[in-house]
């Protein structure tokens, strides 16, 4: 298993385990994935549908293929299980990403929270606490949680 996950991020992710990233956009995609891994599991456990559309989400926004975005998953749950704080994967985000993407991530966390049908209390503390290190206007948190609740139907 190891050696499998060092081979994705030497081949597809163009990142070394042993050096670090050798393009930020491989940690960036982790991050991302291991954020919305986060609003998932905020009540415990993740539902069938939120899996999928994180699985979804991953592949429409990085413009991955299916096996490249199960292996990004796998890295991603892992790193949620090892992480110390949500700032590993905020600061990231924050150094790299305009507003506007940061945005969408908040979106596309709401639509891991709608997945189910069922909105969580936790998971809306979760994103409220994932948009404040983000430095979401509030007015911008609102914006994407109507989207989501939107697109969710």
């Amino acid at each position: 298993m190891l050696a499998s996950i060092k081979d994705f991020f030497i081949k597809r992710l163009d990142c070394n385990l042993e050096t670090g990233p050798e393009k930020p956009e491989a940690r960036i995609k982790i991050a991302t994935a291991a954020l919305m891994f986060e609003i998932g599991l905020a009540d415990s456990h993740i539902q069938k549908e939120e899996r999928q559309l994180i699985e979804q989400a991953m592949r429409k926004t990085f413009d991955l293929n299916e096996e490249d975005t199960r292996e990004l998953i796998t890295i991603a749950e892992n790193e949620i299980d090892n992480a110390v704080s949500l700032h590993e994967f905020t600061r990231l985000l924050n150094e790299r990403l305009s507003r506007g993407e940061r945005n969408r991530i908040i979106e596309m966390l709401w639509l891991v929270a709608y997945a189910d049908n069922v909105l969580d209390k936790y998971e809306e503390y979760y994103i409220r606490k994932i948009a404040d290190l983000l430095y979401i206007t509030h007015a911008d948190y609102i914006r994407a949680k109507h989207r989501a609740a939107d697109q969710s139907g």
